[in-house]
């Protein structure tokens, strides 16, 4: 192996195991924001938009070096088409498919952030739920194709990363269920033209 196989080789891993972490820095982020665990009482500096932009466009920038340094290596020779086109690469065409597939989810959701005056809060909270989307592909990615996935501290990376975004999503779930039930259980009274409107007992349920 020359230098620069040797110099593009390492950049691609080390770029792209930078970005699978980011990634899951700013969805660990983005669902503790979504449960309220950046409260007045609980770091309401530390987590907040701010830091979830800042993560997402990092991971994005290191996602841009991985790419460009598999394309640029010369012992993978990775052409444009194997990059962009899924199931075109030589090298483990399903594993890799996953990863090109998870880019584009992630350029649709820049998009809908883009075009987020137009679209409206919902239909661009709806496609912000593909994160979780790219999270499980971009692991499933790095477990098939990557050439670090049977090491310890690969491996043990994946697992902390899968089981800390599994928590909070069942977090989410759980909070997503509890307030439903709290809406089934004191739901708003509809006002009527001509009279006053009825006003339901404050709730117990803190």
């Amino acid at each position: 192996m020359t230098i620069w196989q040797a110099v593009t080789w390492n950049v691609a891993r080390a770029g792209g195991f930078t970005a699978y972490i980011l990634l899951t820095l700013a969805v660990i982020v983005g669902l503790a924001l979504s449960t309220q665990l950046q409260s007045a009482r609980r770091w309401p500096r530390l987590i907040n938009n701010e830091l979830h932009n800042f993560l997402t466009l990092l991971g994005t920038i290191f996602l841009v070096v991985h790419i460009l340094a598999v394309w640029l290596d010369p012992f993978t020779h990775f052409g444009w088409n194997e990059i962009l086109i899924p199931l075109a690469s030589r090298y483990r065409p399903g594993w890799m498919a996953l990863g090109i597939v998870a880019f584009y989810l992630g350029i649709a959701i820049g998009l809908s952030t883009w075009l987020r005056p137009h679209i409206g809060y919902v239909w661009w909270r709806r496609f912000h739920i593909l994160t979780l989307g790219i999270f499980v592909l971009a692991t499933l990615h790095g477990l098939g194709a990557g050439s670090d996935a049977q090491t310890p501290w690969a491996l043990g990376t994946y697992l902390t990363s899968s089981a800390l975004v599994a928590l909070l999503l069942c977090r989410r779930v759980l909070l997503a269920r509890k307030k439903s039930r709290r809406t089934l259980t004191h739901p708003s009274f509809p006002s009527h033209p001509g009279r006053k409107d009825i006003v339901s007992p404050p709730s117990l349920v803190p």
